[in-house]
């Protein structure tokens, strides 16, 4: 078969998955990145209220001391507060308890004034994170929502199973994704969002979000397998050769989790006569083994 005839059935065998990649994409070919940048913005911005969180809380807190110093040599704390705001504070036994044990609270070390403050700057800094693992795969999760319907993993093509004659090269779903994940090292660059993000932070930051983002896609991918109806033998070739190709860039982007990939791949690709042993190699939950063994019964055994 020509090669244009290969190409042109990698992309009918692609479906609309290579369509979606194409919409996602700017007036010139280039995917956007506006989300994702955004995101990154986000998080910058959260990870900077922390430090200024604890500055805000040390300066109360020597304010308070000296405060609660200045009037230690009067006899009582409500005769030392000669200004207006001591009418308000003594006319109500509540409000003067309260000054007096905050006074008392900023002597410890361990004082903080706003008592909820971490705990909401914490859930806040949560969602920023969720935020930028969506914008970073929002390309992905559009290439693999129509992943399962896909009619190549049913088909039967000529050839065996384990030797076929039709091409098992990567399908363009996974050469989009792929390309979506060289690119993102670049894009998680804090530097553009953090005037002093660059060097070593810098780098650390992206190794750190390219690893969780990968990881994000294993778990991603690896729900999209196993929602998969059904594997014929040629469809278990090309799913194999779809997940090695990326497992690879994965790794290679230190990926967090990656097993689980790796032991759909082996489960996927074993032939008839070694699935068994293929179960006991790897650590998948069994309810995971036995959904690979259901969608290989589905599919056929045998020659294609």
């Amino acid at each position: 078969e020509s090669q244009g005839g290969e190409a042109a059935r990698s992309r009918e065998e692609g479906g609309d998955l290579v369509d979606e990649t194409e919409a996602m994409m700017g007036a010139e070919g280039e995917e956007d990145w506006t989300w994702l940048q955004g995101a990154v913005s986000v998080l910058a911005l959260v990870e900077g209220l922390s430090p200024k969180l604890q500055t805000f809380h040390a300066t109360l807190r020597t304010l308070l001391r000296r405060y609660g110093e200045a009037v230690a040599g009067e006899a009582t704390l409500a005769r030392a507060l000669d200004f207006p705001v001591a009418t308000y504070l003594q006319s109500d036994a509540a409000r003067f308890a309260a000054l007096e044990n905050l006074l008392s609270k900023a002597e410890r070390r361990d004082f903080i004034a706003l008592v909820r403050a971490p705990s909401l700057l914490q859930a806040l800094k949560s969602k920023a994170e969720e935020f930028l693992v969506d914008a970073a795969l929002s390309l992905v999760k559009k290439q693999l929502e129509e992943f399962p319907k896909l009619r190549v993993w049913a088909e039967h093509k000529k050839g065996s199973a384990y030797a076929p004659s039709f091409s098992s090269s990567p399908l363009p779903y996974v050469t989009a994704i792929a390309e979506h994940l060289f690119s993102l090292p670049e894009q998680l660059d804090p530097s553009g969002a953090q005037e002093d993000a660059g060097g070593d932070d810098g780098e650390k930051f992206m190794q750190h979000w390219v690893s969780r983002i990968g990881g994000a896609l294993v778990v991603l991918y690896s729900d999209r397998i196993l929602a998969l109806p059904a594997l014929s033998p040629s469809g278990r070739v090309q799913l194999a050769t779809d997940v090695q190709y990326l497992a690879s860039i994965l790794g290679t982007l230190g990926a967090q989790g990656l097993q689980r990939l790796q032991d759909l791949h082996t489960l996927v690709e074993a032939s008839d006569e070694q699935f068994a042993g293929a179960c006991l190699a790897v650590t998948l939950h069994r309810a995971d083994i036995d959904n690979i063994s259901r969608k290989r019964a589905a599919g056929g055994t045998g020659p294609a």
